[in-house]
């Protein structure tokens, strides 16, 4: 099997890429000027990097000093903090029909929800619910609802 090289012309003349004779101190210059360029690129990205790192870390630092100032300022304004307000407290207006126990317990949970998430929260008033025994139990009506909701 013969390799069938293509000739490079060059000033109208035919050279081959076989007869190029180079020596081995020309491929080692071309390797070290290579090895070299890459280096130095390399080097040049290191500085730009940590150059845009100082920039930033001053930036950063400015924009917390004056954040620092702000939050001392607004400590500043709340040196004296207001009387607290008071809301009456009255009680929830009940309907007929519903027990003492039941207004507890319900009054419970709401106080222990707001203590959670961290509101006060008051209960109002609580009404028994329209329909009474004729209308679906809740486990009844999530069943309908899973069953009969649009794909």
């Amino acid at each position: 099997m013969s390799m069938n090289l293509n000739p490079v012309i060059l000033a109208g003349e035919a050279i081959h890429t076989s007869d190029k004779n180079l020596s081995g101190s020309t491929i080692a210059a071309v390797v070290f000027t290579g090895i070299a360029v890459v280096f130095i690129a390399l080097i040049l990205l290191i500085m730009l990097v940590s150059l845009y790192g100082k920039i930033f870390d001053s930036v950063n630092k400015k924009n917390e000093a004056k954040a620092a100032a702000a939050k001392k300022a607004e400590t500043a304004k709340k040196a004296e903090p207001p009387a607290p307000k008071t809301a009456p407290k009255t009680a929830p207006v009940v309907s007929d029909g519903i027990e003492e126990e039941t207004v507890a317990v319900i009054m419970a949970a709401i106080a222990a929800y707001g203590a959670q998430s961290g509101k006060k929260l008051a209960v109002k008033s609580i009404k028994a619910s329209q329909g009474g025994a004729a209308r679906r139990n809740a486990w009844s009506a999530a069943g309908i609802s899973e069953a009969t909701r649009p794909f």
